[in-house]
């Protein structure tokens, strides 16, 4: 309990002496008391902003996606994986990959692909940058093409595509691309024929 106790007053103190110096970095002038909580509103106010543009968007490209679809009425869709499509979509900070979250769920309403698989596409989008998205599919599509980038990141770059399970081989073929890899690079290319 007197631990407990120790960690909230230090909280305190640094709230009250450094709070200040925090509260001008976003704007506020008030007290040091009151700035904790008005820095926390802040914060969740914009993120909730960004939250709910970044829903808007990808509604708005799944609905042109699934207007193109031919969707059987027998078709019953998972609803818990689409709620992980979304939840991750929105919450992703690279705000450049709605598209290719919009893509995804095209993809899987049309291949009507097992959930495990669209859930290691999804972690594959989440972790991947655009730029590294962008670079795998053009060194797949056109394998010679250079990633652009130094040496020393390169080798980062490989690291996790290969990590994500997207492609396998020391010698670097786009014929090393895997199965999930190939799934990977249909919903890019279903993602750029938007952009």
């Amino acid at each position: 309990m007197a631990i407990e106790k120790n960690k909230s007053e230090k909280m305190a103190d640094i709230v009250l002496t450094n709070g200040a110096t925090v509260a001008k970095l976003f704007g506020v002038q008030c007290p040091a008391s009151a700035v904790l909580g008005v820095i926390v509103d802040s914060i969740k106010e914009r993120r909730s902003r960004k939250h709910i543009d970044r829903l808007e968007n990808l509604i708005l490209s799944v609905e042109e996606r699934v207007k193109r679809l031919e969707i059987s009425e027998s078709y019953t869709p998972d609803v818990d994986l689409f709620d992980e499509i979304v939840a991750k979509a929105i919450s992703d900070e690279d705000e450049g990959k709605i598209e290719f979250y919009a893509a995804l769920i095209e993809y899987c309403i049309s291949q009507k692909t097992d959930p495990y698989e669209i859930r290691l596409l999804s972690n594959s989008l989440q972790q991947l940058t655009v730029y590294e998205i962008n670079a795998f599919y053009d060194f797949a599509v056109n394998e010679n093409v250079k990633w652009g980038i130094p040496k020393q990141l390169e080798e980062i770059l490989w690291n996790r595509v290969e990590g994500l399970g997207l492609y396998s081989g020391s010698i670097k073929y786009s014929r090393n691309t895997t199965i999930i890899g190939k799934k990977f690079l249909k919903i890019i290319a279903l993602a750029k024929t938007t952009q």
